[in-house]
């Protein structure tokens, strides 16, 4: 293989790579802002923060609602029984989610006469907030702060939205939505 063949093929690579890239970073960016995810209760557990997937009682369920719904302006809401919301709000929400299952679990654990700082930790959500009453649940991990930390920059300031403070990307996929429908 001559030198200029070699370049020429070196070049090719490059150039898919490059747009291969580019469509990574363009279907991410629009997953995070128009595509939408089942919200559990986050809560910590031994191993980090976990997403509690254990069906919760009907009582649980109804508070686990009222603690996510209100000032979420419309990235949060309920479908069929679920609590859904925007995938920026899911990775990038850790704090909030916390904060509001936290807040779900103590006014759970009041309303069961049970003192409040007792229960803080996923195995106590299962215990009262589950039909089965057992410190045996079923969760999933929820993403890592490495995870969070990797990804944020790629996503263009997609947590700030809301604030209304939006990057050049922001603006475009904002323009992009409304084009097509999807805000």
């Amino acid at each position: 293989m001559t030198l200029k063949r070699k370049i020429m093929s070196g070049l090719a690579v490059i150039a898919f790579l490059a747009v291969a890239a580019a469509g990574s970073l363009f279907w991410f960016n629009w997953w995070l802002r128009f595509g939408s995810t089942r919200i559990y209760p986050v809560c910590k557990s031994s191993y980090g923060y976990m997403e509690l997937t254990t069906p919760l009682t009907t009582e649980a369920n109804a508070m686990f609602y009222g603690n996510m719904l209100p000032f979420n302006e419309g990235y949060v809401w309920i479908e069929e029984g679920n609590v859904i919301a925007k995938n920026w709000y899911w990775l990038f929400g850790e704090a909030e989610l916390v904060q509001r299952t936290n807040y779900f679990l103590e006014e759970l654990a009041k309303s069961q006469s049970l003192d409040p700082d007792e229960y803080v930790y996923c195995r106590h959500l299962a215990l009262i907030g589950t039909p089965a009453h057992s410190s045996d649940y079923v969760a999933e991990s929820y993403p890592s702060n490495f995870t969070r930390d990797t990804l944020e920059p790629l996503s263009f300031g997609v947590s700030s939205e809301r604030a209304g403070h939006f990057t050049a990307v922001g603006r475009f996929y904002q323009w992009l939505g409304q084009v097509t429908g999807q805000q």
